[in-house]
């Protein structure tokens, strides 16, 4: 793609208030910059992953603590990634882009980070798209337009790719577990019922409307999932039926969570096998038959 061509890809994405640089981030609030972003602080995991897609390493000054991170910033400094703000020391870091969870961190916080003059980028992806849409707004906010661009597309073609083995399988209801006690799990107002389509899965919550949400184990009974998927080690809920523990790259919503998905998708039938599982099963209840 040309330059000029790029361009105009990226229009949508540019607001012309004023000199500088301006992009709308996920919560639609206007971000704008005197001049490229340098100095960055990234407040949760997923963050971080977004500005690593786009070889900003170098850019980091601060980052959300996190024990699987690259070792390339190994040194880069930890911030809590829960719980309110050490607003001093990122204030001495004299960032001039903070990049923050809007669900994840305090609402306080954020404000007043503003306040104080740092311009603030508030990820909140719904869907997988608003992922390439964010490595596309923050190459522009850091000076490499082009950069977001490829990051982006590299992104969306990974995912297209990563489930192909998965195209002709048959759907699989499943119940995703994201916690036991108390017993929690995702509706369908979650980016996740999108990770779980491209496996060609169906979230049994997926008809409430809502993001996390507890249940009762009565209604996970009479919603009688094929497969259970573990977010964490811990003992299904039901015992009885199959279980997957899923790559921890499929809980933040960054452009890692390919690697997750890919994973998934290598671990669950394909069609064929599918087809093996149902012709093995005829046959043995044919021979119960007979018996």
């Amino acid at each position: 793609m040309s330059r000029f061509l790029l361009l105009l890809a990226l229009l949508p994405l540019l607001s012309t208030a004023g000199a500088g640089i301006s992009v709308r981030d996920d919560l639609g609030s206007e971000v704008h910059l005197a001049r490229p972003a340098t100095r960055i602080v990234t407040l949760s995991p997923h963050a971080t992953e977004l500005l690593l897609a786009l070889g900003l390493d170098e850019r980091l000054v601060a980052v959300a603590g996190f024990s699987g991170y690259p070792k390339r910033i190994a040194k880069v400094p930890r911030l809590p990634a829960l719980g309110p703000l050490d607003r001093e020391r990122i204030l001495a870091l004299q960032p001039d882009l903070v990049v923050a969870w809007a669900s994840g961190n305090h609402p306080a916080d954020l404000r007043w980070l503003e306040k104080a003059g740092i311009a603030v980028y508030r990820s909140e992806p719904e869907k997988l798209e608003t992922i390439a849409d964010s490595l596309e707004k923050l190459g522009i906010l850091t000076g490499d337009a082009a950069a977001g661009h490829q990051a982006a597309t590299r992104f969306r073609r990974a995912l297209e790719n990563a489930c192909l083995n998965r195209a002709m399988a048959p759907r699989q209801r499943v119940f995703l577990q994201i916690w036991p006690t108390p017993p929690l799990t995702v509706g369908g107002r979650h980016w996740l019922n999108e990770v779980l389509q491209r496996a060609r899965l169906t979230n049994i919550y997926g008809d409430q409307p809502r993001g996390m949400m507890a249940i009762s184990r009565e209604s996970l009974m009479s919603r009688n999932p094929q497969l259970v998927l573990l977010t964490a080690p811990t003992t299904p809920l039901l015992p009885n039926r199959p279980s997957l523990l899923l790559d921890a790259t499929l809980g933040r919503p960054g452009p890692k969570l390919v690697k997750g998905l890919r994973q998934l998708c290598r671990n669950l039938p394909t069609k064929s096998s599918a087809h093996a599982d149902r012709q093995a099963a005829g046959k043995k209840r044919y021979s119960n038959r007979r018996r």
